[in-house]
C-alpha cells in the first residue's frame, strides 16, 4: 500500500508532519519485532521523549492511531504522556513520556530480594489512582499487568500501553472483545471468549481491570502471575473457577492479603471500583509513605542489580548495594572496552514491553 492509499484509509495521516528538525534522535534504549525505541528530544521544547518508530501497517496502525487518540486526551500524572506524532516515509514515530526508571516487571526481576510491603503499597496506590482516572473518563485499559506499569527515575508510577484499551460510550459503557494477557484476565473477560457458550451475551466493564491489578499485586509480591506455570489456554480455564491468591498468604499483612481477595472477587458487580479501593485501608497507608522516595530507591537498586548480574557478581543481601560502586568501578572499567563503558555509563534502562495477547473482534 502507497502512503497516498494510507493516507486515503487514515486520514490523520496526510495532516502528521515529518520529524526532520521537530524530533532529535539520541540513542537506541530498546528493540523488537515492531521497530525501535529511541531516546530522543523534542527541539521546539529540549524535552526527553521516548520515540518508537514503527513501520505502517494497515493491520495494525487502526489500534496504534487508536492508542495515539486515548493518550491525547489524558492529562495525569499517573498515565504515560503522549508527546506527539510524526510519519517519516514509512516510519510512524511515537513521542511518549520517556519512564528511564523502565518497566515493573523488569523493576522487580532485577531485585535479589522481594519487594516489601512498602513498596508494593506505594506502587498500587499510584497506579490505581491512574485507573481511576481513565475509568472516569470511559476508558478501560483491558491488558494491566507490571510490563504495563512504567517508573519514572524520580519514582512515578505511569500506566503505559494503551493498544487493547477500549473507549465505552459513558462511563456504565460496557465492551465484548475478548482481549488481554491470558494470566491477568477477568473472568467476565474470559467468558467474552467466542468459543465460549456463555459469549453470545457476556460483556464486561472498567471491573475487569481491577481484576488485572489484583493479579499483578500478586505478580509483584511473588514474582509471578498465579498459574503461570500451565499454559496461558489451560489457565484461561481455570482462572474463572479457582481461588486465587499469594504463594504463602502468611508472609504478608492480613489487609494486603483482603485487599487483594476483594480485587477478584468473581461477581464484578462486587468488586469494587478503583476510587473504592483507594479508600482501602491498605491503600491507604499509601498516603502516609513516602512513595516517590520508595520507588526511587527500588529503582537505583534494581539498576544496580542489573548492572551486578551482568558482571557476575554475587549479591548476598541489600547491605551489598550500599559498597556497589566502590566494588565494581574499577572492576567494569578494567574489563570493558571504552566504547562498551560509554553505553553501559549512558545507557538509560528504558524497558520496552513485549507482551501477547489474544483478540477475536
Amino acid at each position: 500500500m502507497s502512503i497516498a492509499q494510507f493516507g486515503k484509509k487514515f486520514p490523520i495521516l496526510l495532516k502528521t508532519p515529518n520529524p526532520k528538525g521537530a524530533v532529535e534522535l539520541i540513542e537506541i534504549i530498546g528493540k523488537g519485532n515492531y521497530g525501535n525505541v529511541y531516546k530522543g528530544r523534542l527541539t521546539s521544547t529540549n524535552e526527553l521523549t521516548a520515540v518508537k518508530v514503527v513501520l505502517l501497517k494497515e493491520e495494525e496502525l487502526r489500534e496504534t492511531l487508536l492508542e495515539m487518540e486515548f493518550l491525547k486526551s489524558c492529562n495525569h500524572k499517573n498515565v504515560t504522556k503522549f508527546m506527539g506524532l510524526f510519519l517519516k516515509g514509512f516510519d510512524l514515530w511515537i513521542c511518549m513520556e520517556l519512564c528511564g526508571g523502565g518497566a515493573l516487571d523488569s523493576v522487580y526481576r532485577n531485585l535479589r530480594k522481594p519487594l516489601n510491603e512498602d513498596q508494593i503499597c506505594s506502587i498500587m496506590f499510584e497506579s490505581i489512582e491512574g485507573l481511576d482516572y481513565i475509568h472516569k473518563n470511559s476508558i478501560i485499559h483491558r491488558d494491566i499487568k507490571a510490563g504495563n506499569l512504567f517508573l519514572t527515575d524520580n519514582g512515578e508510577i505511569k500506566l503505559g500501553d494503551f493498544g487493547v484499551s477500549a473507549k465505552l460510550q459513558h462511563a456504565y459503557g460496557r465492551a465484548r472483545t475478548f482481549i488481554g494477557t491470558p494470566y491477568w484476565m477477568a473472568p467476565e473477560v474470559i467468558m467474552c471468549d467466542p468459543e465460549s457458550p456463555t459469549s453470545y451475551n457476556a460483556s464486561y466493564n472498567s471491573k475487569a481491570d481491577i481484576w488485572s491489578i489484583g493479579i499483578t499485586a500478586i505478580e509483584i509480591a511473588d514474582k509471578n502471575p498465579p498459574l503461570s506455570d500451565i499454559h496461558p489456554m489451560r489457565a484461561l480455564t481455570l482462572i474463572p473457577t479457582s481461588e486465587l491468591s499469594l504463594a504463602k498468604p502468611k508472609n504478608w499483612s492480613k489487609l494486603f492479603n483482603e485487599f487483594i481477595a476483594i480485587c477478584l472477587t468473581k461477581d464484578p458487580n462486587k468488586r469494587p471500583s478503583a476510587e473504592d479501593l483507594l479508600k482501602h485501608p491498605f491503600l491507604q497507608r499509601a498516603r502516609n509513605l513516602r512513595r516517590n522516595a520508595i520507588l526511587t530507591d527500588m529503582i537505583q537498586k534494581s539498576k544496580m542489580g542489573k548492572e551486578k548480574s551482568k558482571l557476575g557478581i554475587p549479591v548476598d543481601d541489600d547491605e551489598e548495594f550500599a559498597n556497589f560502586d566502590e566494588i565494581v568501578t574499577e572492576e567494569v572499567k578494567n574489563t570493558l572496552p571504552p566504547s562498551q563503558l560509554q553505553k553501559q555509563n549512558s545507557e538509560n534502562n528504558v524497558q520496552v514491553s513485549f507482551y501477547f495477547h489474544y483478540r477475536w473482534s
